[in-house]
């Protein structure tokens, strides 16, 4: 009971204890298989509390996706402000995505149930996820990479955004069934490092205006 006073008298914790317990447990069983009772039960907060700050389950699961979301963006925009050049910028872009999907399993799964949902909570009118702020910027460095000669010129970038998204999810969301069919553990270190290691390999050697690279 001290714990539910405590946390009522302190809106933000309160907020986030909520939104971290939905986070939790919409990742292990989705959207349909959590109760909000369950959700505050994890939390420790009154139930009143999920209804004050998020209005509903379906609101709850939108913060959910949002937070997740956000958590991605800030190491995208801190990714490619390391990088001193367009090709270092992408480079520690998809390091980036490797490190993070790696330690924020719960972003690849909260996708992987809103997918099976057909993106439904993404759809809401005027929800506020969207690549477009980070698109923009990807776009800048690899119109610059073009300007510079390094990059072609017929790049498709929404594309390849979706790529560089895609080369590096598919370790983590389909880690275990491609270790099982390729007796291959995708979850150890090096297997990991081989991974990303191709993928640079394979961005470069796609988007390189000079063509093939020659080892030796």
């Amino acid at each position: 009971m001290a714990s539910t006073r405590s946390t009522a008298r302190n809106p933000d914790r309160t907020r986030r204890r909520i939104l971290q317990a939905a986070i939790s447990l919409f990742a292990k069983q989705g959207f349909h298989a959590v109760s909000v009772d369950q959700i505050v039960g994890q939390a420790k907060v009154n139930k009143r509390m999920v209804y004050h700050y998020f209005g509903s389950k379906d609101a709850l699961f939108e913060a959910a996706l949002s937070e997740v979301y956000t958590r991605i963006e800030a190491i995208e925009f801190d990714a490619i402000e390391r990088g001193r050049n367009p090709r270092e910028k992408l480079s520690r872009l998809l390091e980036s995505y490797f490190e993070f999907l790696d330690k924020e399993p719960e972003f690849t799964r909260l996708l992987q149930w809103e997918n099976l949902e057909k993106g439904r909570h993404l759809t809401k009118e005027n929800h506020l996820l969207t690549k477009n702020p980070f698109l923009n910027r990807f776009r800048a460095i690899v119109q610059a990479g073009v300007d510079s000669g390094e990059f072609r010129p017929d790049l498709d970038v929404t594309h390849l955004m979706i790529h560089f998204i895609g080369l590096c999810f598919i370790y983590h969301s389909n880690r275990f069934s491609l270790s099982q069919s390729l007796a291959l553990d995708l979850g150890h270190a090096k297997v990991k490092e081989r991974g990303l290691n191709q993928v640079l390999t394979l961005v470069f050697e796609g988007i390189s205006n000079r063509g093939p690279t020659k080892k030796g």
